[in-house]
């Protein structure tokens, strides 16, 4: 097998696809002229589909429904679905996810757009020859397969063969049984035969081609070759509802009169290039040229990649792909309809913009996927390009208004008219946004995920500890909190909520997060938790300062436990959950003593760890101090919400600063106080300053309430 030869791969591409997604919703429309046509407002609306029998008359894409009902009299024309004030496309797209999911049971598919597909054939070819038990292949198998370059004429034995007139079905037999002669029996034993593995594939895809028309009812061509390139030419050869076959053998004749335009990848900035630099127009002419010399004008990489295009190879891969890379959508606006306001460019951008929402909300639930990246391209009066300009960012999210106002604020400064001004100078006659670079869709996210998932395991260890008490009372009985709350406050609320250890049947303290329940009377425990759950349900503001003492709690046990401290006193080895009134919470004068029922322990550590707070004078470790400072501020931004006024927000916040005794934090050496006080940054006396109430009248909010209503 010769260099380039090695894969087999097939374009699959449908015929007239618009025409016959149209033909299958009204049968009328079957084997008559007939075009798809979008909007009317201009001469019948601009043609985007013709289909064969309307091409015979000279009906062409892009011509107006006016001027085609000229040529063909008896025209039929149907018209596409309007949305968001333009095409709607859906019924397309969602036909051509039907031909790909067909397409898709018999080789590797990467979708090239909407009505056209590859397919690398070459691991279904190697296993058809694995399977092949007769040393021939029907032709009847091969109904509709062209070979291009054959039938090959033979001055010897037909000297007159090329002033003969066939048919073209008598022309596509005769080069079939021809190509067929020439694969030898010896050539059939041989898995490397290039013209075998073609053969196969061709086999292949008359399979695909009939299985797609039996289950969707659509009909397409192909073209079968060894790449990419070769595979689009090859399928334009002999359409409709035909297949070509293009042996590399045969490359050389059709590149001699093939316009260098007409090749996969260079009917753009490239292809005018080669032609201006070289001189040259057709794809054949290349191969006068060196390697040496193509890579002088063109670079290395795309030098190497000329020349050998130019003999027919190319080693771009098929890239298994069912989606599309990028969804977008668009809107036209010629001549007199140009935007040349920005309130028309704002209009339609949040058109497009509503379309685009749609189709990507429903790509992601589809196909588990999201887009990061919001393209937008416009093209201005005048300007005979596809897109004039064209720029990225980032999408953030899939919502209509945020990707019309992103959008807008890349395109503003195209307008010379100034952001000042109503007009939009020069009008835009094209608008266009698409979203790519597609990635798989997060389980969960957010912030709210994360807390009620927090939340909701919180309890579910809670219920689960509580069962598993034979003595106790029944899972009803001892559920944590029947009233369901917001996400931030159930997370300060879980503190509260986590299982505890009960000692000599009073008080309760919880150890690593574990519960070892003491023994205890039913009748004791039915009241221990009535009790709890009414503390939680009548006092929800106090689970801010639960969430803190729960922290400092759990830290001082462990702390401890690692140093070996043994207390004497078993009163002393226990921290009371008390739950402060909600009088108190209102109450700035309760402060004080709310704070210190919170803290019955003083810090455990050595003397030089120990710093001085200078709000409440209490002594605390060194390394705690941040947290330290953050219950201060917590406690400050409370008391700002119900205040009073500014005046006496400010009094009460200082008042509150030199009385009220900060949570029991944990003890313990761990390194020098020297160097902790170094990397320990206190903040300032002076709490945040306290904000004005909305109104002088109603209940005053908390924190808490602020949390829960958000």
């Amino acid at each position: 097998m010769e260099y380039g030869e090695e894969r087999v791969v097939a374009l699959v591409d449908m015929d007239c696809f618009y025409v016959q997604v149209e033909q299958r919703l009204n049968p009328a429309l079957r084997n008559t002229p007939c075009v798809v046509a979008q909007y009317k407002t201009w001469k019948g609306g601009g043609i985007i589909a013709v289909s064969y029998e309307a091409r015979d008359h000279g009906v062409t894409r892009n011509m107006w429904v006016d001027d085609a009902k000229n040529l063909c009299q008896d025209l039929q024309v149907a018209r596409v679905r309007e949305l968001h004030g333009k095409a709607d496309l859906t019924h397309y797209r969602e036909a051509s996810v039907e031909v790909i999911e067909v397409m898709s049971r018999f080789a590797v598919i990467e979708r090239a757009s909407i009505d056209e597909a590859y397919m690398d054939l070459t691991a279904a070819v190697q296993q058809r020859l694995k399977d092949m038990s007769v040393n021939r292949i029907d032709p009847s198998l091969l109904k509709t397969t062209y070979i291009q370059g054959y039938p090959q004429s033979s001055s010897e034995l037909e000297p007159h063969t090329e002033d003969l007139v066939f048919d073209k079905e008598e022309q596509r037999s005769r080069g079939l049984h021809q190509w067929l002669a020439s694969l030898t029996p010896s050539s059939l034993g041989e898995q490397s035969s290039a013209g075998l593995q073609l053969t196969v594939g061709a086999f292949i895809v008359e399979e695909m081609r009939a299985a797609v028309e039996e289950q969707t009812g659509f009909r397409c061509s192909a073209g079968i070759s060894h790449n990419k390139v070769l595979a689009k030419l090859a399928c334009g050869l002999n359409k409709p509802n035909r297949q070509t076959i293009l042996p590399l053998a045969s490359v050389t004749e059709l590149f001699n009169s093939l316009p260098i335009g007409k090749i996969r990848n260079l009917g753009g900035k490239l292809g005018s290039s080669i032609t201006e630099t070289l001189g040259v127009e057709n794809m054949g002419d290349l191969t006068r040229f060196s390697q040496a010399q193509l890579e002088l004008h063109f670079g290395d990489k795309t030098g190497r990649w000329l020349y050998d295009l130019c003999r027919g190879i190319e080693f771009e891969a098929v890239k298994p792909r069912q989606l599309p890379k990028s969804i977008g959508c668009s809107k036209n606006f010629p001549g007199k309809t140009s935007l040349a306001t920005k309130e028309e460019v704002q209009f339609w951008l949040h058109q497009l913009a509503l379309e685009l929402e749609e189709r990507l909300t429903k790509d992601r639930d589809v196909n588990g996927r999201v887009a990061k990246s919001l393209t937008v391209g416009v093209r201005q009066l005048g300007d005979k390009r596809p897109s004039s300009f064209s720029r990225c960012c980032a999408l953030v999210r899939y919502e209509a208004t945020k990707i019309s106002s992103d959008s807008f604020a890349i395109i503003k400064s195209l307008n010379t008219a100034g952001n000042q001004q109503a007009a939009w100078t020069p009008p835009l006659t094209l608008l266009h946004i698409s979203a790519s670079k597609f990635s798989d869709a997060p389980s969960s996210g957010g912030i709210t995920g994360f807390l009620s998932t927090e939340t909701s395991l919180s309890q579910s260890r809670f219920s689960t500890s509580q069962l598993s008490n034979k003595s106790s009372l029944d899972a009803k009985s001892v559920s944590p909190c029947k009233q369901q709350h917001g996400t931030i406050q159930s997370f300060f609320q879980k503190a509260t909520e986590r299982p505890t250890i009960q000692k000599d049947g009073e008080e309760e303290v919880s150890v690593g997060g574990k519960a070892s329940p003491a023994p205890k009377s039913a009748s004791e425990s039915h009241s221990g938790a009535e009790r709890r759950s009414s503390d939680v349900s009548e006092s929800p503001r106090r689970h801010i300062k639960s969430f803190f003492q729960k922290r400092s709690t759990e830290r001082s046990s462990s702390m401890k436990n690692s140093l070996n401290i043994v207390e004497k006193n078993n009163s002393e080895d226990c921290v009371p959950v008390v739950s402060p009134s909600r009088t108190q919470c209102e109450n700035p004068d309760n402060e004080q003593a709310t704070d210190v029922e919170l803290n019955p322990n003083p810090p455990s550590g050595a003397s030089e760890d120990l710093l001085t707070c200078d709000r409440c004078s209490q002594e605390v470790l060194a390394w705690e101090m941040p947290e330290h400072n953050d219950y201060h501020f917590a406690m400050d931004l409370q008391k700002s919400f119900s205040s009073s006024s500014s005046s006496s927000a400010a009094t009460t916040s200082c008042n509150i600063s030199s009385s009220s005794s900060p949570p029991p934090l944990r003890g313990g050496v761990t390194g020098s106080a020297q160097s902790s006080r170094v990397k320990t940054k206190i903040r300032g006396q002076s709490g945040p300053a306290a904000k004005k109430l909305r109104s002088q009248g109603g209940s005053a909010s908390t924190l808490d309430s602020f949390f829960k209503k958000n």
